[in-house]
């Protein structure tokens, strides 16, 4: 017998990866919500700004990090080897990173504020509204929106950059020099074994990893947006809708990245196209290369709006266009 009053759709466990149409968020409905977030973000505005710094920053100050870390190391090379010219070129690089990092930090109060200003407006329905109200939402919304969030969203950067860091000096930095040690001393064929058997290996798992964290810090930043929560309340709540069903997760991500994707590859093109440009316009290729980056973002924020309401985020602080981003007379 079968019971007809029983619920037939897949639970997460009986999914697949392109999903049943009935799931609320099966692979055909998450490539729909990307095309609707590119479709949202694709006339050009100020709020591309924004886009140029939704999430990739905390990927940004993580290369910065990573780039002195290496430079370190090869001064400790040069160091040995009594290369005292290349020595004092690597440590001025070195240093020029670090004060170029200590001048930025003043700038992260406006990344921050974006970043989190961004995802507050993203979701559909807020972005509707404020179309409705001012037209195609601008960098000032996202500012307005960001009032309140700038320490909850440079928290969860600082804490995502420093757990990736952790891994990096814990995991990964002793693999390495374990790797240059017996490549140096025992010879070049068991280097390359070595290379094979656990500097690859822990490479990958260091790349897994960093899409786990780039999944947790896209939704914990829509998370504390929608809700006005702390960090740990927001990864915590992130942690939560990631791990319930595994297989809408992983289609979020690869839709996600045939954006990524796509817009590497274009800038990719962009950047051949500007080598064999006459210098003067060259310039033009860099602004369309910064447009294309900034639509991305955009579209990155509407797409994972979307992506944490179909995986079940709830929203307990709507924004409220009309009161929070219009002041009076639509300026």
């Amino acid at each position: 017998m079968v019971d007809q009053g029983h619920d037939s759709r897949p639970t997460p466990t009986q999914s697949s990866f392109a999903g049943d149409p009935a799931q609320a968020w099966s692979l055909r409905r998450a490539v729909d919500a990307l095309a609707h977030a590119a479709r949202d973000a694709g006339r050009p505005s100020s709020l591309w700004l924004a886009g140029l710094l939704y999430p990739s920053i905390g990927l940004g100050l993580l290369a910065g990090l990573a780039n002195l870390l290496v430079d370190g190391n090869a001064a400790l090379g040069l160091v040995a080897a009594g290369d005292r010219e290349s020595l004092f070129q690597t440590v001025g690089y070195t240093l020029g990173g670090a004060f170029g990092l200590v001048l930025m930090t003043p700038l992260l109060f406006f990344v921050f504020r974006l970043q989190a200003g961004l995802a507050r407006i993203a979701p559909p329905a807020v972005w509707a509204e404020i179309s409705r109200i001012s037209g195609p939402p601008r960098l000032r919304h996202a500012w307005r929106a960001g009032r309140g969030l700038t320490a909850a969203a440079g928290g969860l950067n600082v804490l995502l950059i420093v757990t990736m860091g952790a891994v990096l000096a814990l995991v990964c930095l002793p693999i390495v020099f374990l790797w240059e040690g017996l490549y140096n001393n025992i010879g070049k064929e068991f280097g390359a074994m070595i290379w094979l058997g656990v500097l690859l290996p822990g490479l990958a798992f260091l790349s897994i990893y960093a899409v786990l964290l780039s999944i947790l810090q896209l939704l914990a930043l829509q998370s504390l947006a929608s809700n006005k929560r702390g960090v740990a309340s927001a990864l915590t709540h992130a942690w939560r809708l990631a791990k319930h069903d595994p297989w809408s997760t992983g289609r979020t991500v690869a839709v996600g990245l045939m954006l990524d994707l796509a817009i590497s590859v274009l800038s990719v093109g962009l950047s051949l196209l500007g080598d064999i440009l006459p210098v003067g316009e060259t310039l033009v290729v860099g602004l369309a290369t910064m447009a294309l980056l900034g639509f991305a973002g955009v579209t990155r924020a509407g797409y994972w709006a979307r992506a944490y309401q179909a995986l079940g985020g709830w929203s307990t602080q709507a924004c409220r266009p009309e009161i929070e981003l219009v002041s009076p007379g639509g300026s």
